[in-house]
């Protein structure tokens, strides 16, 4: 595959994929469907989505989605009595949103983390669709990509569910392009024994007891995006400018919150609310023999905000009351 320049401008980019001399040429003539893979009556076997990143293969993700321009519709003032004017102007493209399996390639890992600490790197590659025997029938070449959004999953002790780490990347420049045929040369090995579950997480306060925790809601951090409108290509360059750091919320037993219930009165109630009252804690995605993290994600000056029982409900067959533990965070990073 023809490796791309990460500093080409927008229009050469294009140029060389063949897409300002017309696109179907690129894409092989082929009808597209709506997960992206080219139609082919022949195929009635679910696809396999693979994440290529600056030439390297880095294995099976479970989903994507976007990654197609958008135009923004422009209304010109019109005279009274008369319509509005519309036209195009410029265009950006959507998001390019996938869902990743634990443990992570490293170099999504290492990608990931560097986002975490506010070093926003932008990288080149594509999402190749695949046919069940594994030969390329598609990709969505993307080209200067920021992460957008580094979403964690919710995690809840009952669940048979899977667990990935969603990402939305924002290119600078993205294309969908026919594919090879050629064979994709990976090893999925026993996937179904490696791929963590939602039930099996270990949460940790500093001080505090979270044998008990059940729950823990999903959280996503965020890249602040500044757009600006670049030449005359109707296009636009995004940047990176800081991070929007979510709170986190979990919930366990009120037999189990005494501890959390303490703290809660320390620093809401009697406003002790400095950095020396904030904890530091751990939450990892753990192997399904609970033995092995395949992820861990640390939290800097946690401080309690909310601490919100379950409706009283003489009704309920769960006798187990839960309450509901608000933290904000100021930071969050990979361990």
């Amino acid at each position: 595959m023809t490796e791309f320049d990460p500093t080409l401008p927008r229009r050469e980019f294009l140029r060389q994929l063949g897409l300002l001399a017309g696109g179907a040429a690129v894409l092989g003539g082929s009808a597209w469907s709506g997960n992206g893979i080219a139609a082919d009556a022949r195929n009635y076997i679910k696809p396999y989505f693979f994440l290529e990143m600056d030439g390297a293969n880095l294995g099976s993700i479970k989903s994507f989605e976007g990654g197609f321009a958008r135009g923004e519709v422009i209304s010109l003032a019109a005279q009274p009595g008369t319509m509005a004017k519309k036209q195009i102007g410029p265009y950006r493209y959507e998001p390019i949103g996938m869902e990743c399996d634990l443990p992570l390639a490293k170099p999504i890992y290492d990608w990931v983390s560097a986002n975490l600490s506010g070093k926003f790197q932008r990288k080149n590659g594509a999402v190749i669709t695949a046919s069940y025997d594994f030969k390329e029938k598609s990709r969505l070449q993307f080209n200067q990509a920021l992460i957008s959004e580094i979403g964690f999953p919710a995690l809840d002790a009952s669940s048979k569910e899977p667990a990935y780490l969603a990402l939305k990347l924002v290119p600078d420049m993205a294309a969908p392009l026919a594919g090879s045929d050629a064979r994709i040369n990976v090893d999925l090995g026993d996937r179904k024994n490696q791929i963590g579950l939602a039930s099996n997480f270990r949460l940790s306060i500093a001080g505090l007891d979270c044998n008990r925790v059940n729950r823990v809601e999903p959280f996503t951090v965020k890249s602040v995006l500044r757009q600006d409108k670049t030449g005359n290509f109707r296009d636009t360059a995004t940047h990176a400018t800081g991070l929007e750091i979510p709170n986190l919320s979990f919930s366990l037993p009120e037999a189990e919150a005494g501890g959390f219930y303490a703290w809660f009165q320390d620093m809401v109630i009697k406003g002790n609310s400095g950095d020396n009252n904030e904890r530091q804690g751990t939450l990892e995605f753990m192997s399904r023999d609970m033995k092995t993290p395949l992820l861990t994600v640390r939290f800097a000056n946690l401080g309690i905000f909310g601490f919100t029982p379950d409706k009283s409900d003489s009704r309920a067959d769960n006798p187990i009351k839960r309450i509901r533990i608000d933290l904000y965070c100021e930071q969050i990073s990979l361990a």
